[in-house]
């Protein structure tokens, strides 16, 4: 064969034993062998070494094995051999996913970044980390695993695909390393974080780094390919610029910086037959099935950043309750010191010059003054406070009415320039060839001019809602105030009731007590109006043919005030496995159906949780049979 004849040449430059590192293949009944001589230019060494380093990158991870590439050079026959691919043993996290012909998904996190023995058994006796995969443990045993499917990947996505594109995706391999650059010794000793070598990741990052795609072993360029635009083809980087918080952020919304992750991604010809090469043949056609399947991708590394973000978390609170109290008493002291040193010296300088009689005073009354000078400081402080609380109810009224214009502005743009005159200009135009009093004697439903005027009023409506809109931040609702509730909702409904009519759904605010409350009307306003938003978006993806109702109750008890919200439309999304996580920042079940990607805000179920308890109250969810439900509770203190 070829081959044989082929390495017959090989074999009078090198050596019989270079063939034999060849594992498994040292026949060539496979392969392909690749004879470069009588060069023009002058390869020296230097330029061998750049096309070995250079296929290190073509080389699939050892985990997908596959096939070997060998190098072998005249010029040193002891120097090269099998290239090797990126082997990453220094990692933080690992995660290893695998998806099944069913849409099933086993993912496997490995955690690699801390200490074990440096962690207290205090930690792992808190009440937190005694959820599973949280235990002491869990934590010596190094890794976890849970299985999960599509639709609870991309949740809410399977419900308004028409295309089924689940099934087009198929079988895939998903191997993803997050590896830090550098660290401090302050966030290693708060987080318990094992030393490693900064120096050797940055490099190895540098050559490796990027999550890789390949298709039958053989790498599809130019995915993850560094110092490449297409380096982020799952779009980490954006992800990290729209959630920017730290690890250790309270409210969450941690995501993984791009320039601190490797990985490969493993499909095939046979069982992703969706995914089409472009016809430059550089990377694959960026059609709906390829973009579901970067979803896909980007939701199973948040598995990997939930974990890490709920340890940091509960690390950060357990160093405060050890640390905190101590960081504090030496920021005292140390702010103490500053101001005695700052006393002693003015006074050894007046000592130079004034008598010794005066001097005596002089500590007590620059001590005065300095305390004059931290209670002013102070208190501007809670002026700036309550400054700043003010402006973030405001943005509340702002973000509430940003999300309902978000939602209707499409309905709303073409019409908005023509409201107010439209009706007049028609009855004009009408009235230069027919009058009014010809139809006198027709009913209404038969008299254009009838008809104009209820249009007319319609448009009246219209206009109503939008000045309803940009009036939520008016400045009477940013004071606390007596609300009577009754005529609150009846105002609401008839707010809403264009909005209602048009999409046949009923609202009912008959259970309505007489009561009031002391409280900032915008605040409720913010409330009540992101709860219709989702039910009305709710309404509009739902596949049931039933009437639509929203019914609002209050009633009130000993221990304060109720107010019960229900809908009748699909619910949470059955993907939701933990319903409180609707709750969270930036969380939404809202894609588009064409591109699944994300179209909430994320940000209504959270105002409506930060308002409430911001007002001591409480959220508590509903499951009626049918629909959405959410108490929520204020004390009694706010019933008037």
């Amino acid at each position: 064969c070829f081959c044989h004849v082929l390495k017959q040449e090989i074999l009078k430059i090198l050596p019989e034993t270079f063939f034999s590192h060849i594992k498994s293949e040292t026949e060539f009944e496979f392969g392909t062998i690749l004879k470069i001589n009588d060069l023009r230019d002058n390869w020296e060494d230097y330029f061998v070494d750049q096309v070995y380093s250079d296929l290190e990158v073509l080389v699939p991870p050892k985990e997908s094995g596959g096939f070997e590439i060998y190098v072998f050079s005249s010029l040193l026959p002891n120097k090269y051999g099998e290239v090797l691919g990126s082997i990453c043993d220094d990692f933080d996290y690992k995660l290893v996913a695998t998806a099944d012909e069913n849409q099933n998904v086993k993912i496997t996190v490995y955690r690699n970044e801390y200490n074990v023995e440096l962690i207290p058994n205090g930690f792992f006796e808190r009440e937190a980390m005694q959820k599973e995969n949280y235990k002491k443990s869990d934590f010596i045993k190094g890794y976890w695993t849970k299985t999960t499917t599509f639709s609870n990947l991309l949740k809410g996505f399977k419900e308004i695909d028409e295309e089924n594109i689940f099934d087009n995706i198929g079988l895939f391999d998903f191997t993803f390393y997050f590896l830090k650059r550098s660290t401090n010794s302050s966030d290693a000793k708060r987080f318990f974080n094992r030393n490693f070598m900064s120096h050797n990741r940055k490099d190895w990052l540098n050559k490796f780094g990027g999550i890789k795609l390949f298709r039958d072993n053989f790498r599809v360029r130019p995915y993850g390919e560094v110092n490449n635009v297409a380096f982020d083809w799952l779009g980490l980087g954006n992800r990290k610029s729209t959630s920017p918080a730290g690890i250790a952020k309270k409210e969450g919304g941690y995501k993984v910086e791009p320039e601190n992750v490797a990985g490969a991604i493993s499909i095939s010809r046979l069982t992703n037959v969706n995914f089409e090469d472009k016809s430059s043949r550089e990377g694959l056609q960026e059609n709906k099935t390829f973009k579901i399947f970067t979803l896909l991708i980007a939701e199973i590394i948040s598995e990997f950043e939930k974990d890490r973000a709920y340890i940091a978390r509960e690390m950060d609170e357990y160093d405060d309750i050890l640390y905190g109290p101590q960081r504090d008493r030496e920021k005292a002291e140390k702010l103490k010191n500053e101001i005695i040193a700052k006393s002693r010296a003015k006074k050894e300088s007046r000592d130079n010059n004034t008598n010794d009689d005066n001097s005596q005073e002089e500590p007590q009354t620059e001590s005065d003054k300095e305390k004059e000078i931290l209670a002013s400081e102070l208190e501007r402080q809670e002026e700036e406070i309550e400054k700043l609380k003010d402006e973030q109810k405001i943005l509340r009224g702002l973000a509430s009415s940003g999300i309902v214009l978000a939602s209707f502005s499409h309905d709303l743009s073409k019409l908005n320039d023509v409201l107010a005159s439209r009706t007049e200009k028609l009855k004009n135009l009408m009235l230069e060839k027919i009058s009014e009093s010809d139809y006198s004697e027709i009913r209404d439903s038969k008299n254009p001019f009838k008809q104009i005027e209820r249009i007319k009023k319609q448009d009246v409506k219209l206009q109503n809602w939008l000045n309803f809109s940009l009036g939520a931040t008016r400045k009477d609702k940013r004071k606390r105030k007596q609300l009577f509730l009754k005529p609150y909702f009846q105002n609401l409904k008839d707010d809403w009731d264009t909005v209602f009519s048009d999409r046949g759904i009923q609202m009912d605010v008959n259970e309505i007590e007489e009561l009031d409350m002391r409280v900032f009307e915008i605040d409720i306003d913010s409330v009540f109006n992101n709860l219709l938003v989702n039910s009305i978006d709710a309404f509009i993806i739902s596949k049931e043919e039933r009437s639509r109702l929203i019914k609002i109750k209050v009633t009130s008890s000993t221990r304060g005030i109720i107010l019960d919200y229900y809908d009748n439309g699909p619910g949470l999304s059955k993907d939701i496995s933990e319903p409180e996580i609707i709750f969270e920042p930036l969380y939404t079940t809202r894609r588009n159906q064409h591109t699944g990607e994300e179209e909430g805000t994320g940000l209504g179920m959270w105002l409506i949780k930060s308002i409430v308890e911001e007002n001591d109250g409480k959220t508590q969810l509903l499951y009626p049979e049918i629909g959405f439900g959410i108490r929520i509770t204020f004390p009694i203190k706010y019933k008037r």
